[in-house]
């Protein structure tokens, strides 16, 4: 094995934009519930408390089908490395660069989203949001900070969660290997058995079905 088999390979461009943009739209829905709430504290006038916010729930969804979208790719590619020789392919790693990118990609896209967002309520709701101030909550300070906090922890948990299966990968490829390998015994097993003429045996029939059973009328016998 030489060096890059040994550090692996690193992720598709893909795979790395699906998981910034579903940071993103987690943590642009955390920040703009959280800024509706430190404004009220914080801020002299919030102008969060004016508009019905609808976007948080269509923020919120597009967050849970990039993750389920992530999710099912993950579980795909896992099945393909188990249905082949596992052995011989690279092993992806989230190195410095991927990292420092997908922090970076997630909180300008946090940034740029929770504002969206207000504007998106206010076109909605039928109130003009003309100020850039007021798309953060009333202040772009307060709502820079915590839009970046937000987008920071929610970046950190999808980090995470993504470090955790690509780290224990291997043990998710043997775990659907033994059970694909098992599933294709069992069938090779019955399309044997069928092919040799073997049926499922037959019950035994009851004692008391011999004598609930019926006979038939005698035979005729020939002269």
């Amino acid at each position: 094995m030489n060096a890059v088999e040994a550090r692996g390979v690193r992720l598709g461009i893909r795979t790395l934009v699906s998981l910034a943009l579903c940071a993103a739209a987690g943590g642009a829905a955390l920040a703009h519930f959280v800024i509706d709430i430190v404004g009220d504290y914080v801020l002299a006038r919030d102008s969060y408390d004016n508009l019905r916010h609808s976007s948080r729930d269509v923020v919120s969804a597009a967050a849970l089908v990039l993750a389920a979208i992530l999710a099912a790719r993950g579980l795909r590619v896992c099945c393909d490395l188990a249905a082949r020789h596992r052995a011989r392919l690279l092993r992806p790693v989230l190195g410095l660069p991927e990292t420092l990118a997908l922090f970076l990609g997630a909180t300008v896209s946090s940034t740029a989203i929770v504002p969206g967002m207000e504007y998106l309520d206010g076109r909605l709701d039928g109130v003009a949001v003309d100020r850039l101030g007021d798309a953060f909550g009333g202040s772009i300070l307060v709502g820079m900070i915590t839009t970046l906090v937000c987008a920071g922890v929610v970046t950190l948990l999808v980090y995470a969660v993504a470090r955790w299966l690509i780290s224990y990968r291997d043990s998710i490829v043997t775990i659907i290997e033994t059970l694909l390998r098992r599933r294709l015994n069992d069938d090779r097993r019955n399309a044997r058995a069928l092919d040799a003429g073997q049926l499922a045996p037959r019950r035994r029939r009851a004692p008391n079905a011999l004598r609930l059973a019926k006979r038939g009328p005698p035979g005729l016998c020939s002269a």
